[in-house]
């Protein structure tokens, strides 16, 4: 891991909480930020680690998991390029990441001082709110998910993950998967087997063709049959 570049000004323009400060809080900001490079298979922090730092994914793929008892791994987000993370800790009584976090290709973040940042937000209302904003939309999305993996079967959980694929890449009927199907089975809570299994259902349903991390939807009306629990595949 290595940090010994400055970030420069759209890194903190671009930052969803940081473009909401007045410039003279910006500067601050970025005065004390800078570049993290990590390497594929490489850890940024490990649960109960203190939590200096927030982060901004510039490039690359990461995973934030946590471990059962039993070492079973459990992925709780996929990060992608311009996902922020790690905001939350900055509340905490006792600020200690509550996940792993790991790379799953090589990636470039942008690091911010954790004590600089509640410092920032103390000084300015607006860039609460806007805090407060994200952390409610996140809340919204973890508690679908919740839903998702309690009351769900593994066939609406992928096409519904589908679907949400389709809307973050504005896409018709062309997908992609982000990241390897072994980390997708983990992020919907399924065996990497299931989850083979369930694309072969839906492919010989002609729901769907698969070839690689390539999706295709052959048969949209009942995709979506499916994913709003109107159809069994």
């Amino acid at each position: 891991m290595t940090s010994t570049q400055r970030p420069s000004r759209q890194h903190v323009d671009e930052h969803r909480i940081f473009s909401a400060l007045p410039e003279t809080l910006r500067e601050r900001v970025l005065a004390r930020a800078e570049i993290v490079e990590i390497d594929r298979g490489e850890t940024l922090f490990h649960e109960g680690d203190p939590a200096r730092r927030i982060f901004l994914c510039e490039a690359g793929q990461l995973k934030l998991y946590r471990l059962a008892p039993n070492g079973n791994e459990k992925i709780i987000a996929l990060l992608q390029p311009g996902s922020t993370f790690a905001e939350a800790t900055m509340f905490m009584e006792e600020r200690n990441y509550p996940v792993n976090c790991e790379a799953l290709k090589a990636s470039r973040l942008v690091a911010f001082d954790a004590d600089d940042c509640v410092a920032m937000l103390r000084e300015d209302v607006d860039a609460c709110f806007k805090l407060m904003a994200m952390f409610s939309r996140r809340l919204r999305q973890r508690l679908t998910d919740i839903e998702a993996l309690s009351l769900q079967n593994a066939t609406l959980r992928v096409v519904n993950y589908l679907l949400q694929l389709q809307h973050q890449q504005d896409a018709s009927e062309q997908l992609e998967l982000p990241t390897s199907k072994k980390h997708v089975a983990g992020l919907l809570a399924l065996q990497p087997e299931t989850l083979s299994r369930v694309f072969a259902q839906l492919q010989e349903g002609g729901v769907i063709q698969v070839s690689g991390r390539r999706i295709r939807i052959l048969d949209s009306e009942r995709f979506n049959d499916i994913a709003y629990g109107l159809a069994i595949s």
